[in-house]
């Protein structure tokens, strides 16, 4: 569903029992939430390495799902807030309030390494990696699971899922009511095996891709 500037538009349902924050996307809450197919940032098309996200609520947290189509599972960084964005990772940002120009940024590798920034845009300019770097998403749970060989480059993998519980509290913010709507988008990176992809589910359409484009974010509508 697309608003009347042609933004994407979220339907995110709540759900009277949380997904189990495990990384395997097999709880009711998943099944019942719709699809967003992400596609590539720079031109809106279909992409060849299927990526699915799902977004779902409740009264303390707001859930998000990943999965990941991937034949070559890796990763390096193995510390919080290592600059997990300059490999394969899958991003959300999220604009809690009717400012675009300040979001939170939380990212998450298949190792599970999580990058957190809360971004203040300059000029309608990224500030650098440096000034997010005050903010972490307190009390924030992921989960990852590899369905293949993680770090192997030899064997075909499969995939992988992931699963966000982001507090409210934490993006300084309380509990949605129905009909609130949020601003964000949600991407991924995957470099290997070649052509690299840059996804979104709103497309930005910047040459070369960028995803500090927040004139593009979607619509987070949460509903009953």
């Amino acid at each position: 569903m697309c608003d009347a500037n042609g933004l994407n538009v979220y339907t995110c349902h709540k759900v009277a029992k949380a997904p189990v924050i495990d990384g395997r996307l097999d709880d009711e809450a998943w099944t019942k939430a719709e699809p967003i197919i992400l596609v590539d940032t720079v031109t809106g098309k279909p992409v060849t390495k299927r990526t699915v996200a799902k977004m779902c609520w409740d009264d303390i947290h707001l859930y998000i799902s990943f999965e990941c189509e991937d034949e070559d599972i890796w990763g390096t960084f193995t510390k919080h807030d290592e600059w997990v964005f300059t490999e394969e990772v899958v991003e959300a940002f999220l604009c809690p309030t009717c400012d675009i120009n300040r979001y939170f940024e939380i990212n998450v590798s298949p190792r599970n390494v999580v990058f957190d920034g809360d971004l203040q845009l300059v000029n309608g300019q990224h500030p650098g990696v440096a000034a997010m770097m005050g903010w972490d998403c307190k009390d924030l749970r992921t989960a990852v699971v590899v369905d293949g060989t993680l770090d192997d480059r030899t064997d075909k993998d499969r995939g992988w899922t992931v699963e966000m519980a982001i507090p409210f509290e934490s993006l300084r913010r309380q509990t949605p009511k129905p009909g609130e709507r949020w601003r964000g988008n949600l991407y991924r990176i995957d470099l290997t095996p070649p052509p690299a992809e840059y996804q979104a589910w709103s497309p930005t359409f910047v040459t070369p891709a960028s995803f500090h484009v927040s004139t593009r974010f979607g619509t987070i509508f949460f509903a009953e």
